[in-house]
């Protein structure tokens, strides 16, 4: 026995090390359960207050053009009396300086239409309000007249994309549809031309294109925007079958995954105050992904179920049917003297794409008034429809 035996306790020792090395196991394991907890926690504030995750990508961009050059001092000196509209007060000039003092680097173009507030609609004022993304268009909406543009406008996507694209895009912001300019209204024929180009590859079928064929096919209603019809007769016209389906979650999903694209018509909430049109594009972990052709950063986001549902008056699901220039009547000819002109709207006074001489044959796509909207040569437009009669 060694001679400090009896004052140290090696059974003792041995013992409270063994015991300092469980309670250390389980603070470990404690730790890791806490950490856990707060992970999922953390998930589940998240997922509750914000209804998705932002995505680091998004959409592709690559078809969005919202860059407008101007200068505010240039503006200033265009406006003249018979610009004047009045239909703002105080409040909403309340509102933009407010939303200046917040924003900073919006505030120099805020404070421009808030000085110049009797030259905006309220529609204006309203879709500035809304931020940065269509800020320049609402600033420019006084100084630029309903035009025809972006009918011809080139789109890319490839086999099988859907392309995103938006009603305020500088191509055809301005381009007019129902009561205002499709920056405001179009909502409904970028969807449908969204989905159009994705199901058929056909990237001729710009939202300026769908527009002037739904207010031309009474797709559009005065006073209360694009109908319903758009999406079911009015697709058919772009080669589409276009069907009214229930809000179901599997159903929405199946449908996804066999390569429909879904349209939702939404009430006031998260997209609009009033009424609005977007795309269900796809679905996964953690939710349903759209194409808000109003919105940029609304379609970063997923979306639950349960918060989308509930903002659905009506939905529709799309897919490929008829090729357009295989609808109707099939081939028609120019019964005329000399030739008829093709135009990029069903009106006389539209721009002329190209002409046609007498006897030439064109594939009829859908009535529009008293045009008709055909393709001659890989080029759609529109002809009067007295002068063309079905081949024999």
């Amino acid at each position: 026995m060694r001679p400090y035996d009896d004052y140290y306790d090696y059974d003792g020792f041995y013992e409270s090390a063994r015991r300092r090395r469980r309670r250390a196991r389980r603070g470990r394991r404690a730790g890791l359960i806490i950490f856990a907890l707060i992970l999922i926690l953390a998930f589940v504030f998240v997922w509750r207050f914000t209804e998705g995750f932002t995505t680091f990508d998004g959409p592709d961009l690559k078809n969005v053009q919202n860059e407008l050059s101007y200068s505010l001092e240039a503006l200033a000196g265009e406006i003249g009396p018979e610009m004047s509209v009045n239909e703002c007060g105080i409040d909403y000039r309340s509102q933009l300086e407010r939303l200046a003092d917040e924003e900073p680097e919006l505030a120099e173009r805020l404070r421009f239409i808030a000085d110049h507030l009797e030259i905006y609609t309220e529609e204006a004022v309203k879709t500035a309000l809304g931020g940065e993304e269509k800020l320049d268009f609402a600033l420019l909406m006084p100084f630029r007249g309903e035009d025809s543009g972006g009918t011809n406008a080139v789109i890319s996507a490839d086999e099988g994309e859907i392309p995103y694209l938006i009603q305020y895009d500088s191509r055809w912001a301005y381009h007019g549809y129902g009561s205002s300019v499709m920056g405001i209204t179009a909502c409904g024929p970028t969807c449908l031309s969204m989905a159009a180009i994705g199901l058929t590859g056909d990237a001729t079928i710009t939202p300026a294109r769908v527009a002037d064929y739904a207010e031309a096919s009474g797709h559009y209603v005065p006073g209360a925007g694009t109908a319903w019809s758009l999406f079911t007769s009015g697709a058919a016209a772009f080669g589409l079958n276009g069907v009214s389906i229930s809000t179901d979650e599997d159903d929405m999903k199946a449908r996804l995954e066999n390569g429909e694209i879904l349209v939702a018509s939404m009430l006031p909430g998260d997209f609009t105050t009033s009424g609005h049109f977007i795309l269900i594009v796809d679905s996964g972990m953690f939710g349903f992904s759209v194409y808000d052709p109003n919105s940029i950063e609304l379609s970063r986001r997923a979306w639950s179920f349960s918060k989308l549902s509930p903002q659905i008056a009506q939905l529709w699901s799309l897919s490929p049917g008829i090729p357009a220039q295989n609808q109707g009547a099939g081939l028609y000819y120019a019964d005329c003297e000399e030739f008829i002109t093709l135009r990029a709207e069903p009106n006389v006074n539209a721009a002329a794409i190209t002409t046609i001489p007498a006897g030439g044959t064109m594939s009829y796509v859908s009535p529009a008034g008293d045009f008709a909207l055909v393709e001659y040569n890989g080029q759609r437009g529109y002809v009067l429809a007295s002068y063309i009669k079905p081949a024999a």
